[in-house]
């Protein structure tokens, strides 16, 4: 079944696949990327994409086969889910307030920065930022500030570093525009605000992925240093392999309903597994995605009801097939896109 070739896939792809690079090595964005025509024809993007279409159609097989099965076990998880649902806004607001706490006290104590641990800065007032931004998420009543307050960190952080980096990180944009939707009007528009947070979430690791496929040298430069955490795999097919592990999970956090739960839990365990070799600067990093995926992985997704589509089965999910590589396509050519408007014409042409 689709979800236990993404388990394996997972199980061959450790803690690397997961880790955010910029944290552990010094990249350089005004190197170029690999040209996008060697990206997308090297054999091993050939292979994954070819693998890729038997995943994503029995994904969407599979689902549609079990949306027409209920049992009494179904309904327990689904009572299990609904408890766990209620309850999205406050562990929401209490993982904001353990995050921009930690950020807080490590990034002013130790290592200044803004929200994640390459993006430095020498602004003192940026630390009380981050404590307000924790402290107002105590409450739903003043949570609404919180989500201002990260609105105004991120665009701190385009200020600092430019629109493309930023781009690593629409999720805090999720995070705060469901903080102000939910403080604002409560569970009016709880639909409205779950599916922002989704849906950055799920762009943030589509955005990763592509990066992986476009640097993979910073991801070469931390295999040297921690030899062990590639298995042996050939870096080259590694890095390819887990570029795709993470788009095939995140296009699923989008489109599938059960599939976005699997993929969900998939992406936990890849992210709480990168914890244990890279220490604290992963685990607050990542804290804050971590957060959110526990609570996909207990919620429906109401999104995937506008990918659903009329036929058979096999039509479905022909059409999904389809729209996987159409988003694929669109991704790979908003990145190199998005790095010619920042950086110039030399970073899509790459040197030839």
């Amino acid at each position: 079944m689709a979800s236990r070739w993404l388990a394996l896939a997972v199980a061959l792809l450790p803690a690397v696949a997961a880790a955010h690079v910029k944290w552990f090595v010094n990249y350089d964005l005004t190197s170029p990327p690999r040209p996008v025509l060697a990206v997308v024809s090297s054999s091993y993007f050939v292979l994954f994409s070819i693998l890729a279409v038997p995943l994503i159609f029995g994904a969407s097989l599979l689902e549609s086969y079990l949306a027409k099965r209920t049992s009494q076990r179904d309904q327990r998880t689904e009572a299990l889910v609904d408890g766990v649902s209620l309850h999205f806004p406050l562990l929401l607001r209490i993982g904001v307030m353990a995050f921009f706490s930690a950020v807080f006290v490590y990034g002013c104590l130790y290592d200044w920065m803004i929200l994640t641990p390459e993006l430095r800065t020498h602004s003192r007032w940026v630390c009380w930022i981050q404590l307000g931004v924790a402290v107002f998420a105590l409450s739903p009543r003043t949570s609404a500030l919180s989500g201002l307050g990260i609105v105004f960190l991120y665009a701190d952080g385009i200020a600092e570093y430019g629109v493309f980096h930023m781009l690593d990180y629409p999720i805090f944009l999720g995070i705060a525009a469901y903080l102000i939707i939910h403080s604002l009007w409560g569970g009016k528009r709880e639909e409205l605000a779950r599916n922002t947070i989704r849906i950055c979430t799920a762009v943030t690791l589509l955005w990763a992925s592509i990066e992986k496929f476009a640097f993979p040298e910073w991801s070469f430069l931390l295999m040297t240093e921690r030899p062990g955490i590639a298995l042996g795999f050939e870096p080259e097919f590694y890095m390819v392999a887990a570029g795709f592990v993470e788009y095939c999970a995140a296009f699923l956090l989008i489109t599938g309903n059960l599939a976005a739960r699997v993929a969900a839990a998939i992406l936990l365990a890849l992210f709480i597994s990168a914890i244990v070799p890279f220490g604290v600067i992963d685990a607050i990093g990542h804290l804050v995605i971590i957060v959110v995926l526990v609570l996909l992985i207990f919620t429906d997704n109401s999104v995937a009801r506008r990918f659903d589509w009329q036929g058979s089965n096999a039509i479905r999910a022909t059409v999904h097939t389809a729209l996987f590589f159409g988003s694929l396509l669109l991704f790979v050519v908003a990145y190199y896109g998005g790095y010619y408007l920042d950086y110039g014409v030399k970073g899509v042409l790459g040197q030839m």
